[in-house]
């Protein structure tokens, strides 16, 4: 699940939608063709053929028809009449597909080559049978060009529609300095502009031409985060794991090059994953799997993940990205912490990228407050992360849904508020688990760590106090 990972954005959350749509704020363009608005002196394209416009006239009268699927599919064989690259996509179930737009699906996706890599995909357009299209129909849009640009290399922007077959509006999502703007504009001129949408060039419409050496064999989807996707791919008879992400950044291997030489220096025997860089990409080894709620809560792979964590922060990196996803099993033998691509300095205060259901109760609070723009990092932040992965695993399923929901839409004070109070439940224990023991050596010690965040500097000293809880909840049967 992706959901358990913000990185902060000009949203609204709501929870009302059953597709939990993000309310983007966007603006209104003030061009008055879409030329205009896409910023371009003109789309090379010819006229729309009289059979387009047939055709569109046709679907306005059918736009109601209460078989949807019916009128999507038949919508779908009209539009690859105009453009090949265009296909329905609302039953899609690839795990790329879902991947990259976390669950939800666009009604049809312009994709290149007939497949979900992120750099293949161009646009998307959503189909509404409603006579009024509504700002949260125009949220979803934008939502899913923001999920395309968060994943496409060297991506600018991506422009989508939305239409009833009466009324188009066109929507753009842009990122500048990693924070995305929204923008809408409303055409008058429907079977027009979609005519020029529909045979315009990708280009146009934002896409970047980007490729992977053929000679990296892309080989399965690993996983993804909240602005990356993780690719296994084998090369040179060895099997690397290739993230790809918006930036391309090579911040991870700067950081596991610092930790590599801190534990050379200091003759360490704690293991990290290996970054290396190979023809432009970051790649990383070994590929493992991500970890099972099972394993996480065994103390053998515990104590691999908090070693690693100090490296990390000896040398003066707050990870704040700990989470279950982040966690790779190796062989049955080893865990691995992964991605510090989301890292900062113990101290910094700004716009949060990381961990949200795994998130110490402080960095909610702000997050709440601030509405992500002002959320402060300390070293203590991913230590408390790492007993709150511990404890939320062994929740019950149906807590973990809600927990999920809860985070999926940046609902921080009813996080912290239902986090506890499920945390605090005597389902989190096995039989033989006294409750009030429970409160006493795990909770409050883990409140009493929050509440001093900002004055525990000393990653020994933190590291001890971690080991005392986790001793506790051994002892209470929470880990093995």
């Amino acid at each position: 699940n992706l959901s358990d990972s913000v990185r902060s954005h000009n949203t609204q959350s709501s929870s009302k939608s059953k597709r939990s749509v993000i309310q983007h704020l966007y603006s209104e363009s003030s061009a008055e063709t879409l030329e205009q608005f896409l910023r371009i002196d003109s789309l090379k394209v010819d006229q729309p053929s009289e059979d387009f416009k047939n055709i569109i006239k046709i679907l306005a009268t059918k736009s109601n028809c209460r078989s949807e699927n019916k009128t999507s599919y038949k919508f779908d064989d009209v539009l690859k009449i105009f453009n090949s690259s265009i296909t329905f996509t609302g039953d899609q179930r690839r795990d790329d597909f879902e991947h990259l737009f976390r669950g939800n699906r666009p009604d049809f996706t312009w994709v290149i080559e007939d497949n979900f890599y992120p750099w293949k995909v161009v646009s998307i357009i959503e189909k509404k049978k409603n006579i009024t299209i509504t700002p949260a129909d125009i949220s979803q849009m934008l939502e899913y060009l923001r999920l395309i640009v968060r994943v496409s290399p060297k991506r600018q922007y991506a422009v989508g529609c939305l239409t009833n077959y009466k009324r188009i509006i066109f929507g753009k999502a842009s990122i500048i300095n990693d924070k995305f703007t929204y923008e809408r504009f409303r055409s008058i001129n429907l079977v027009e502009d979609f005519w020029k949408f529909l045979r315009c060039n990708s280009i146009d419409l934002g896409h970047v031409k980007f490729s992977v050496p053929d000679f990296f064999k892309i080989e399965s989807l690993l996983g993804g985060g909240t602005n990356s996707m993780v690719y296994q791919i084998a090369y040179n008879n060895n099997k690397y794991a290739m993230k790809i992400s918006n930036k391309m950044s090579k911040k991870e291997f700067d950081i596991a090059q610092e930790m590599e030489a801190y534990i050379k220096e200091y003759k360490l025997s704690v293991e990290i994953i290996k970054m290396d860089i190979k023809e432009d990409f970051v790649l990383s080894q070994p590929v493992g799997k991500m970890i099972k709620n099972d394993d996480i809560c065994k103390k053998e792979y515990i104590i691999q993940i908090l070693n690693q964590l100090v490296i990390g922060q000896k040398v003066r990196r707050v990870h704040r990205d700990i989470r279950i996803n982040n966690i790779i099993l190796y062989d049955n033998s080893y865990a691995y912490l992964i991605d510090w691509d989301s890292s900062t300095s113990n101290g910094f205060k700004g716009e949060y990228e990381g961990a949200f259901i795994t998130a110490s109760t402080p960095v909610l609070r702000q997050y709440s407050s601030s509405k992500g723009k002002e959320v402060s990092a300390y070293y203590a932040d991913d230590w408390m992360s790492i007993i709150y992965m511990i404890l939320l695993s062994r929740c019950r399923k149906e807590d973990q849904v809600l927990l999920k929901s809860l985070a999926s839409n940046s609902m921080a004070q009813d996080l912290i508020i239902d986090r506890q109070e499920i945390l605090t439940n005597e389902a989190i224990l096995p039989s033989q688990g006294n409750l009030e023991d429970y409160k006493q050596e795990v909770i409050n010690r883990l409140i009493e760590i929050e509440s001093e965040r900002e004055n525990l500097r000393d990653i020994n000293v933190l590291h001890t106090r971690c080991m005392k809880i986790i001793e506790a909840m051994d002892k209470l049967g929470l880990i093995s």
